[in-house]
């Protein structure tokens, strides 16, 4: 799976789970942890569901480090691999 089959994948995942998102283009830089208003709670159901999408594991050390859509590619290009 390309990189761009995945963020097309994850950007709807994040459109869906963050309303603020909803019509925004995700670029790489784009933050979508805690500093753009995403609490806890949310960033963990957004990375569940991305994880069941892709059927893969992301380990949860790894999640505070993501803070942009950019980070979070990476994590699912990794896993996939």
């Amino acid at each position: 799976m390309t990189r761009e089959e995945i963020a097309k994948k994850t950007q709807i995942i994040v459109q869906t789970c963050l309303p603020g998102f909803e019509d925004v283009e995700l670029k790489e830089d784009t933050r979508i942890n805690n500093d753009a208003g995403v609490d806890s709670m949310t960033f963990v159901y957004v990375m569940c569901r991305i994880e069941a999408e892709f059927n893969i594991k992301i380990p949860h050390r790894k999640w505070e480090k993501m803070l942009t859509f950019g980070d979070v590619l990476d994590a699912i290009q990794k896993e996939l691999k």
